[in-house]
């Protein structure tokens, strides 16, 4: 798949049209691989700012359905989501294609790769489906008479790189839009060498 039938799926004519959390969303669960030089033009042609909303946007949507009890899950959708974010949030020539890499790569386990066992109580069966497909058939069981057992343990198999990521936008990350933050660190009083 290239840009142009890309675009075309998500109903834009240019990149820089990608601002809605639904055109996100079809772009993380379309299910047909893109490749990563493609999603790498893609969010080269977005406007600044945008696309690290729309990742922050999306992996809360995703982790607010990770089913209770599963801790390492949510732990692990979290980082990635940092990771994605901080590579978006300074996307230039060369954190672009890293960016790209690791969206094509988290792309891969959460839509083809991941492993999650479900249990059918009513059919009595077993059987292996995608993270993504999981988590969706996890919220889905709420407004359905279904019910299923879901092991998520192999789904934990996902290697983050590991990226140099600035120090100032992750202490600027843990602040709240209406907290001042000037760049100083205050001295504790109780600190005693």
């Amino acid at each position: 798949m290239n840009l142009e039938e890309l675009l075309s799926l998500l109903d834009i004519e240019s990149p820089s049209e990608l601002v809605y959390f639904e055109q996100f969303a079809d772009l993380m669960e379309h299910p047909q691989d893109i490749p990563y030089e493609t999603l790498e033009s893609l969010a080269a042609g977005m406007e600044p700012g945008t696309l690290p909303e729309l990742i922050e946007g999306y992996f809360e949507d995703v982790i607010k359905f990770v089913p209770d009890g599963e801790g390492e899950l949510y732990t692990l959708l979290q980082n990635i989501a940092t990771t994605l974010t901080s590579l978006a949030e300074g996307a230039d020539e060369d954190s672009g294609h890293m960016f790209a890499e690791e969206l094509y790569k988290f792309r891969s386990w959460y839509l083809f790769e991941s492993s999650v066992m479900i249990k059918d109580f009513a059919e009595g069966t077993e059987r292996e489906i995608p993270l993504m497909e999981a988590l969706t058939l996890y919220r889905a069981q709420n407004f359905t008479d279904e019910e299923y057992l879901f092991d998520f343990s192999d789904a934990l198999d996902y290697q983050l790189e590991e990226y140099i990521v600035s120090l100032g936008s992750l202490v600027e990350d843990n602040y709240d839009d209406g907290d001042d933050y000037d760049g100083s660190y205050a001295e504790d009083e109780d600190y005693q060498e």
